[in-house]
């Protein structure tokens, strides 16, 4: 029972963070909505979907990390300060960004966000190779969110 929760904690971690960043945030959609966009701008609708899924590989594959440190009687900390740290710099994008409508700093935030992500998975590649192919997505988001983050700066500034 203990691993069954330890798990689900694993897995609604990011989900949770990721709803108090959003709240935090205020009405993106309709921030959205209202801004010049870069070519290749995906429709709103698309980014919950996509960032469900996100959070949900980014549990996953800590959980496997942190099952696999405790396996191999070494600190998972080792292994999963990175992914603390980028989701540190993930929900802080959103209120930057739409909260206070810093669109700079929110673009030097996407890249260090995805700066992170990627130091998150050779990290988490030395302990589990599945747990960092999973974060590949995340990463390819994190570049895109780059372009799209720098474009909504540059026409909107």
């Amino acid at each position: 029972m203990k691993k069954f929760v330890v798990f689900i904690l694993f897995m609604v971690l990011p989900l949770i963070g990721g709803k108090i960043s959003a709240f935090i945030s205020g009405n993106m959609s309709a921030e959205y909505v209202n801004m010049i966009q870069p070519v290749y701008s995906p429709p709103g609708y698309v980014f919950p979907i996509v960032w469900i899924i996100l959070y949900l590989l980014m549990g996953f594959g800590s959980w496997l990390v942190y099952q696999k440190a405790i396996k191999q009687n070494t600190n998972p900390e080792n292994y999963l300060r990175p992914y603390g740290i980028q989701l540190a710099l993930n929900y802080l994008w959103s209120p930057v960004f739409f909260g206070i409508g810093a669109f700079w700093v929110g673009s030097w935030l996407a890249i260090a966000l995805a700066a992170a992500v990627l130091w998150m998975i050779i990290v988490f590649s030395h302990i589990s190779k599945l747990a960092a192919y999973l974060q590949i997505p995340y990463l390819l988001w994190a570049l895109f969110a780059c372009y799209l983050s720098f474009g909504v700066a540059l026409l909107n500034s």
